[in-house]
């Protein structure tokens, strides 16, 4: 009897082992390794976290203005090279995160437009642009030209947007009280009068610290893809952007879904939430140069070429313009 309990756990074992190897094929030495060569506190917790991440390869870091603090890295996640940035925005600085649209126009459906443009045109209207990524999923209209944002789309306290996509039931926002949240659409509906800035994204990757296990199994949450997500601190006062770039063999594979969960909760964050991603995946920040007017370079690697057009997209701007 003895025996054969043993032979029975050891046997449980070996297939546990077999299906983690092929998953991501990780060995158990790489996942031996404490913090994997990350340095930084923030990839440290990040590498601690996420199993399948064998190795971090560069890191570096740099405050891009007051209340942006910027990761960049490049680590081995799944046997393949990976690169990732993260934006922290302290919201207790002079900065605060605002919904974009194609002309900054308070309107949604019938442009595209660029990160890059959106953080020109906002530039012009008036507000000072440190940082853009791209936002929410959308698609084409079937019986016109338009396009449909996957969920809520919010500007300035005014809803462009307030129809809900498929499996577009939480929402990232701002409330006029400079807080940052990630809630269902019901909680957010209770408190949709305070809300400032709003978009919707579509599956929840974090809940109260805890990783969601729920989601819909398909090829964008399974396979390696590049990805935009954003995350929340527990006292609501910080956000984080990140962006993974892919498709994209010997640079960045991108990553999975749920691998993207333990990197939220890695990271510190407490609610997190996936938006689009693919070739829609950017980000962008200001340049000044003396004697040259203020631009926008792309601080990733997009997958498409040019980076894609989008319906909208989130910014971080000084709270004074």
């Amino acid at each position: 009897m003895k025996h054969n309990l043993y032979t029975l756990k050891s046997l449980r074992t070996s297939l546990l082992l077999l299906v983690m190897g092929l998953s991501c094929s990780c060995s158990s030495e790489e996942n031996a390794v404490p913090y994997k060569g990350a340095t930084l506190p923030i990839m440290q917790g990040i590498a601690d976290n996420v199993p399948y991440i064998q190795s971090v390869e560069k890191e570096a870091a740099y405050d891009l203005h007051e209340g942006i603090h910027i990761t960049d890295v490049t680590f081995t996640y799944c046997t393949k090279p990976t690169r990732m940035l993260i934006a922290e925005i302290d919201l207790t600085k002079n900065v605060t995160i605002a919904v974009s649209t194609p002309d900054n126009k308070p309107e949604v459906g019938i442009l595209k437009q660029q990160v890059k443009v959106q953080a020109e045109k906002a530039e012009a209207g008036g507000r000072k642009v440190w940082l853009g990524t791209n936002g929410d999923f959308y698609s084409q209209s079937k019986t016109d030209d338009t396009w449909i944002p996957g969920g809520l789309v919010y500007k300035d306290g005014v809803g462009l947007w307030t129809k809900l996509g498929w499996e577009a039931d939480h929402a990232f926002y701002l409330l006029d009280d400079g807080t940052a949240h990630i809630t269902s659409v019901e909680e957010f509906n209770a408190v949709q009068p305070h809300v400032r800035d709003a978009l919707s994204g579509w599956q929840r990757l974090l809940k109260d610290g805890q990783v969601v296990g729920k989601f819909t199994v398909n090829d964008n949450a399974m396979q390696f893809h590049p990805r935009t997500f954003v995350g929340v601190s527990k006292d609501n006062k910080k956000v984080y952007l990140f962006v993974i770039d892919g498709r994209q063999p010997e640079y960045s594979n991108g990553m999975r879904l749920e691998d993207m969960m333990l990197l939220c909760q890695g990271a510190g964050c407490y609610q997190a939430l996936n938006l689009d991603g693919g070739g829609s995946t950017t980000m962008v920040r200001r340049v000044e140069k003396a004697g040259s007017p203020v631009s926008f370079e792309v601080m990733n690697t997009p997958s498409d070429v040019p980076p894609r057009a989008v319906l909208n997209g989130l910014q971080v701007i000084e709270k004074n313009n």
